[in-house]
């Protein structure tokens, strides 16, 4: 495991290192960032440089506590909630019972929790009693979602590192890279990811279905522009079976009409859906050039979240991309 293989955070990567250097490791971290931003990945690699015997940038990856690493077979390395369920108080006993324990080979030992925001209360003031007199010779990792989630009093005793989206560049650089992936798949890819990579590699290996459900709602849009107001409830039905995704079923709506306005002035290199470039010239042919549709959809969205009537939300948008496609 090496930091040169992680793509992006690259502010995480040098500050981390930095800490181990200078002897300025913190007894307890917490690392903030959606699913799929590589938490976990870099948690184990920051615990291999903290156990690892001769680190300078990187892992050495030739010492005992490298190797054991490697494998996952270091005994001072500690996975908490591995499964990714409830944290019960059980089990931060179980981690109180082996931090006050020496460690077998390491100077340190290494805990990492993962979705530490599922501790139960008691979990959680259990292991605050941890971090008021933390032991010198173990660090702790918090992995989360969302640190809002985790009581204040956990917080304020750890160092918050916020893992930040990836550029779609160095997203397209990993995916050419390492799965040798076609130039306008990889910029799919990208763009759908929302700076997520692992999201991306789940689209380039076809383990996401977002390229196919984003092919599905352009054919409900096509529906939509091509149907008499009369008979829109032929279309309302299919929001209404998918009212669980309607906020990535309206950010691919958005991002179509997007692709439309940038066709209709001569500006295709932008274009995100390149492999439907052709039905967006001919949907940009009949798209009011001075329409505030992208502001409308998004504030579409808003209302939705806002709890408004669903129904006439939906409705309302419908007839409103009529509007602007007749």
């Amino acid at each position: 495991m090496l930091y040169s293989q992680v793509a992006g955070q690259e502010e995480i990567k040098i500050s981390l290192i930095k800490s181990i250097n200078n002897s300025q490791v913190s007894h307890c971290y917490i690392f903030e960032g959606p699913k799929g931003m590589g938490k976990y990945d870099l948690a184990l690699i920051f615990a291999q440089s903290l156990l690892c015997s001769d680190f300078h940038e990187e892992p050495c990856n030739v010492c005992s506590n490298c190797i054991k690493m490697n494998s996952m077979n270091h005994p001072d390395l500690h996975i908490v909630n591995q499964e990714e369920s409830t944290i019960k108080r059980e089990s931060i006993d179980e981690l109180i019972e082996s931090i006050y324990k020496k460690s077998y080979e390491s100077n340190r030992k290494v805990y990492i929790i993962k979705d530490a925001h599922l501790m139960t209360t008691q979990a959680a003031n259990t292991f605050l009693k941890t971090l008021e007199e933390p032991p010198g010779d173990s660090v702790m990792i918090l992995l989360t979602t969302n640190i809002n989630l985790l009581i204040p009093t956990i917080t304020s005793r750890c160092q918050i590192v916020k893992f930040r989206n990836i550029s779609k560049e160095t997203i397209k650089t990993y995916l050419n890279e390492h799965f040798n992936t076609e130039e306008d798949i990889a910029d799919l890819a990208a763009n759908y990811s929302k700076g997520i990579l692992n999201k991306a590699v789940n689209i380039v290996n076809g383990n996401d279905s977002i390229l196919k459900k984003r092919e599905e709602i352009i054919k409900v849009f096509d529906k939509i522009i091509n149907t008499d107001s009369e008979i829109i409830y032929e279309v309302e039905n299919y929001f209404e079976e998918n009212k669980d995704n309607i906020d990535l079923i309206i950010e691919t709506i958005m991002l179509w009409i997007r692709d439309i306005i940038f066709v209709q002035n001569n500006m295709e290199d932008l274009v995100i859906n390149k492999d439907f470039v052709n039905i967006a010239k001919q949907y940009s042919e009949s798209m009011r050039a001075d329409s505030d549709i992208i502001e409308y959809l998004q504030n579409t969205s808003e209302n939705i979240k806002s709890n408004v009537n669903y129904k006439l939300a939906i409705d309302n948008m419908l007839l409103k991309i009529q509007e602007v496609f007749k």
